[in-house]
């Protein structure tokens, strides 16, 4: 066997691989619910609803959020927010705001300054909150998401109708920086191809997940599964949470929204980086093993037939080969356009410009670090770190 060949039939079975994968990402695309704000079919009465927010160092975002909160249009609903031991103005941010009377008396802030060794931050001040709330559902979401109006009565229609106990709604990302837009669509392409929406929605499958920034929840059932205490050692609280209610019977949903929930997640490479890091070794569930397969594999699809059209092009421009009749070429070329085409939807769904498709070696790559850190970090290290705080993997 000659040496070009181990690349040609590597490079077929990625073009393969790259075929079985467009196939389940347009499966699951296809049984995607889109929520936006026309969808409003009134239920014959209202629940009410507590918005719980936990909040650390949200100086910037906090005034945005509380204003999109209190422009809510749903019937009846308070806030409770826990101000995290913040170093910024976020406390001083949420009293002013509770005592504006734009906010109508709905808002009731909470000011926690100890975090009990064996609890997670966001986990612990989210309990916090769930504690103080009144209403029959609850809502948990983050203190950097800016709502639509109507988000929480079409979200609640949707619930009602569907019989679930459990909806969760993707936000809109608002992409600012050049790795913002390079790394959160793949990280979203990353999520769809690990969790399809139809299996996440499927009662029969044990496949559970959830977007951290609109959590909606019967209050009766997140207290009977023990609410966040049950897990106060976690960090992905969210996902944890979806497969909690999913693995008790109850019914859960996640639908895409449209013009209803927007966010900034991160504001540079810097804590895009810290971000991906505080999670993706738990996302893992704390396995090297599988961090460092799914590197391969990510790296194998995503960055490998890249770099072999670049080096087989420059090799036939060298030694004058037409391109025609470089079969390893050929190859390349295909696993590259089917990865660009399957990834290409994200790139849309984000509103940028074609072209990025081919950022997605870029991201895996960025990737890559960011599980490599985020391992060592929770292993060897003192801890990922995530808003002024270091958190150690439970690993023996």
């Amino acid at each position: 066997m000659s040496r070009c060949q181990v690349p040609l039939w590597l490079l077929v079975l990625v073009a393969l691989l790259w075929c079985v994968l467009g196939g389940r990402i347009l499966r699951s695309f296809r049984g995607t619910t889109v929520l936006n704000a026309h969808q409003t079919p009134p239920p014959e009465s209202w629940p009410k609803v507590s918005v719980i927010v936990a909040a650390r160092n949200e100086a910037e975002a906090l005034p945005a959020a509380l204003a999109s909160l209190s422009a809510l249009d749903y019937p009846q609903f308070d806030v409770v927010l826990v101000d995290d031991d913040s170093r910024d103005r976020t406390g001083a941010i949420a009293d002013a705001w509770a005592a504006n009377p734009a906010a109508r008396g709905r808002f009731k802030i909470l000011h926690n300054r100890q975090l009990p060794a064996d609890w997670r931050g966001k986990a612990h001040a989210l309990h916090l909150a769930a504690s103080a709330a009144t209403g029959e559902w609850i809502l948990a979401t983050d203190a950097d998401m800016v709502f639509h109006p109507a988000a929480l009565r079409v979200a609640m229609a949707f619930a009602l109708k569907r019989e679930v106990q459990f909806l969760s709604l993707i936000p809109e990302l608002q992409l600012g920086t050049f790795w913002e837009k390079v790394v959160l669509p793949a990280f979203s392409f990353l999520i769809t191809s690990i969790f399809p929406l139809h299996r996440v929605n499927d009662p029969r499958c044990d496949r559970a997940l959830a977007a951290g920034a609109f959590i909606l929840m019967k209050r009766q059932d997140l207290e009977a599964l023990g609410g966040y205490a049950r897990l106060k050692n976690v960090l992905i609280e969210d996902l944890r949470m979806a497969e909690l209610f999913k693995r008790h019977g109850r019914r859960i949903y996640l639908a895409a929204s449209r013009g209803l929930l927007h966010t900034r997640m991160y504001t540079s490479a810097g804590q895009t980086f810290e971000g991906l890091s505080r999670t993706a070794f738990e996302g893992s569930g704390f396995s090297v093993k599988k961090t460092l397969g799914a590197m391969f594999l990510a790296n194998l699809l995503a960055v490998f037939p890249w770099l072999a059209l670049v080096a087989r092009l420059a090799r036939d421009l060298w030694v004058g080969v037409p391109a025609w009749h470089d079969g390893t070429l050929l190859a390349a070329v295909l696993a590259c356009t089917l990865a660009s085409l399957v990834y290409y939807p994200f790139i849309r769904h984000s509103r940028l410009p074609a072209r990025y498709v081919i950022t997605l070696p870029l991201a895996t790559l960025f990737y890559s670090c960011v599980s490599l850190n985020s391992t060592f970090a929770g292993i060897a290290g003192g801890g990922v770190a995530w808003k002024g705080r270091r958190y150690r993997a439970p690993v023996d």
